[in-house]
């Protein structure tokens, strides 16, 4: 069986795991990787995970479990391929405490990678903010008062995102996919605290544009910053 997951919430990071079964990763965001076998997976907001796997016989829990909040449960759904009893809604896969890849870790399929090339220009983005106070922005300001990172049509850009925050952030890119330095293609990423990664992007969608944090709260207080084409 092929699985499309897709985390459409808000602000809220899950580790999905198929009680009784590994999975193999096999594409994100829709760009082909090399194929990988995991117990489980996070999957942040906005990113999407295929994986493949052969099901045994029975009744098994796919489990989604939020990261990082200690209220509000699990979600489940169940795989029927035999007969047997469901398990409980708090029923724990022990593949949640098995291997548990972070999407960033993948290694691209060879189809999949941008061609090799220096980047034209640079930019620096800085995710910043806190809950105590409520306040999130990028580049030293929210957005509306943080400046716009500039990029010509048919360059190459290279951007320094750094998450100077206490908590994990996925970061989105509008309109483009971009590569990790391991050549992995994504248009969304999860950034651990104080994590800094170099992204690079072909800037071949000629408009203006949106960098944000995908928890739709922290969008929504100024964790977004403009990507504008100029001649």
């Amino acid at each position: 069986m092929r699985l499309r997951v897709i985390n459409a919430a808000s602000d809220t990071i899950f580790t999905l795991a198929l009680g009784g079964h590994r999975m193999t990763i096999t594409h994100t965001d829709g760009h082909a990787v090399q194929p990988t076998e995991v117990d489980a997976f996070y999957i942040g907001m906005g990113e999407r995970y295929d994986a493949v796997v052969t099901l045994a016989d029975g009744v098994f829990p796919l489990v989604a479990r939020p990261f990082g909040k200690t209220s509000g449960g699990q979600a489940m759904a169940l795989i029927r391929t035999g007969p047997g009893a469901a398990p409980t809604a708090g029923v724990n896969p022990a593949e949640l405490s098995g291997q548990v890849l972070i999407g960033s870790q993948l290694q691209p399929a060879a189809s999949a990678r941008l061609p090799d090339r220096k980047p034209d220009a640079t930019a620096r983005l800085d995710l910043q903010g806190s809950m105590k106070p409520y306040q999130w922005g990028i580049n030293g300001a929210p957005f509306g008062s943080n400046e716009p990172l500039t990029v010509k049509a048919g360059q190459r850009l290279r951007i320094t995102a750094t998450n100077m925050t206490m908590m994990t952030h996925p970061l989105h890119l509008h309109g483009h996919t971009f590569a990790l330095p391991s050549g992995l293609r994504k248009d969304t990423v999860l950034m651990a605290p104080m994590e800094s990664l170099s992204i690079d992007l072909d800037a071949d969608n000629a408009g203006d544009w949106m960098i944000h944090c995908h928890n739709i709260y922290h969008a929504e207080a100024g964790m977004m910053i403009a990507l504008n084409y100029v001649a």
